[in-house]
């Protein structure tokens, strides 16, 4: 099964992110846009891991990060990662609270993290038109989860294996 990390964001936030993503759908660039409900920052992606392993994992999460205490996080900005001529990735920056979110990550063995929310992925190397994006909401950082990812033909499926409280 296909496991990762991730710190959940209100509702509220991802409608805000998701009329960003209608907005930018209409130029018709060919992205596969994030799904309202499946927009989150990943904090940790471990890819394929064994079925039995599950509670192994959750269990170290909580021993990393549970109960080191909670933050915000404001979301503003968007980029493209890799930066330049051929992106694959279109996002969301964290503007406020990224070094908090920077160190949940190194607690979690990601030293290279960059805050971000991931709202889409670009098909072809044309050209993606970014906007100049300066507030998308405060996010309350309470909790990280252990999620189990389903690829489907309609996009991925998301089920929460472990809710871990900061």
């Amino acid at each position: 099964m296909r496991v990762f990390i991730a710190v959940p964001l209100p509702a509220n936030v991802r409608r805000r992110i998701a009329e960003l993503i209608a907005d930018l759908k209409s130029a018709g660039a060919a992205v596969k846009w994030v799904e309202e409900e499946n927009l989150h920052v990943t904090l940790k992606f471990f890819g394929e891991v064994a079925e039995g392993k599950a509670g192994e994992l959750g269990n170290w999460l909580a021993s990393r990060v549970g109960g080191t205490g909670g933050f915000e996080i404001k979301l503003a900005g968007m980029g493209t990662f890799p930066a330049g001529k051929h992106p694959r990735v279109v996002w969301v920056g964290v503007d406020q609270g990224k070094e908090r979110m920077a160190e949940l990550a190194r607690s979690l063995d990601e030293p290279e993290f960059v805050p971000h929310v991931t709202i889409g992925r670009i098909k072809d190397k044309g050209v993606i038109r970014l906007k100049s994006v300066a507030d998308l909401g405060v996010a309350p950082v309470t909790a990280v989860q252990l999620i189990k990812s389903k690829l489907t033909p309609k996009g991925p499926v998301y089920e929460i294996l472990r809710e871990v409280k900061l």
